[in-house]
């Protein structure tokens, strides 16, 4: 009977956690920058054979789950089929036949920072090269290449903040076939979607939300804030600089972002879900200007 009632005073709790996580998850979502990532443009050197191949919807929707994947940004959808579903449940929500809870019309998200990437390169072909000596023998290799540029705008300026540059390629090894026919494996180009919108993904991370410094051991390591979502592998160097003052043009006012003075360079150790270690390989000037709290981490250019 002890047990029974334990039972029926502890299921309610479990279920007053969890609505309260999902509420608590659901204002830490509120808070963050939203992010909308326009439909991929082609740019003119990509052939018109090579456009045959190239899947900009599922390229589209790599770069939407990368940027979802690091769970620092809302990620609003821009496809016209998407938006003209909701239009249409809104619609609905005004009618008769619905509660009317759906999103109102002029009541959506705006986003903070819009992404226009554009295709400048893509190859995705077949090669042969005949064997000697052999009749209808070949040497097949596959190969591909996508170069993805991704301008990143701040809506409340109109601001163009920073343009990425983002390349992916594969190569096959050789093999002998029988004759000349096919295209490569779709699975090469959805490798290479995957690689250029993590690679994005992770860029926009630390254009928004710099790696920064918020603990040094007494082991003489550092804490950075980045865990397992920002890309970190173990054994990878960065270098590491303290940010001074914000630096002023003159002649216009503009900001020119702040003043960086090179401080050392730690390689990762440990990478943990929410922050990562760093092993202090070297520092510029220890007793003076040693690695701190507040500054900046980067991989070396």
């Amino acid at each position: 009977m002890v047990t029974l009632i334990k039972k029926v005073f502890f299921l309610p709790l479990v279920f007053v956690a969890l609505l309260a996580c999902l509420f608590t998850q659901n204002v830490l979502a509120a808070d963050q920058p939203a992010v909308a990532i326009k439909e991929p443009k082609v740019g003119e050197k990509v052939s018109k054979y090579s456009r045959k191949h190239l899947n900009l919807e599922l390229l589209w929707a790599e770069l939407e789950s990368s940027f979802r994947n690091t769970r620092k940004f809302r990620v609003l959808s821009r496809n016209k089929e998407v938006m003209a579903d909701i239009r249409e449940e809104q619609k609905f929500a005004e009618s008769d036949l619905a509660k009317g809870d759906a999103a109102t019309t002029g009541a959506m998200s705006n986003a903070h920072y819009l992404i226009l990437p554009k295709v400048q390169n893509f190859k995705f072909y077949r090669s042969h090269k005949a064997l000697p000596n052999f009749d209808d023998k070949y040497k097949r290799q596959d190969s591909g290449l996508i170069h993805l540029t991704a301008q990143m705008v701040d809506t409340a300026s109109g601001q163009v903040v920073s343009t990425f540059d983002l390349k992916s390629s594969f190569a096959t090894k050789s093999i002998i076939v029988n004759g000349k026919s096919g295209v490569p494996n779709n699975t090469h180009f959805t490798k290479m979607a995957k690689e250029v919108s993590a690679n994005l993904a992770d860029q926009f991370v630390d254009a928004v939300y710099p790696m920064k410094v918020v603990k040094r051991t007494r082991k003489n390591q550092v804490i950075i804030n980045r865990g397992k979502d920002g890309g970190l592998k173990k054994g990878q160097k960065y270098e590491v600089f303290f940010a001074g003052e914000e630096l002023i043009d003159p002649d216009t006012g503009e900001s020119l972002g702040s003043g960086e003075e090179f401080v050392g360079t730690i390689e990762i150790v440990r990478i943990n879900p929410k922050a990562s270690y760093g092993a202090i390989v070297s520092e510029e000037d220890p007793e003076n200007a040693p690695i701190g709290v507040g500054d900046i981490v980067r991989k070396p250019q």
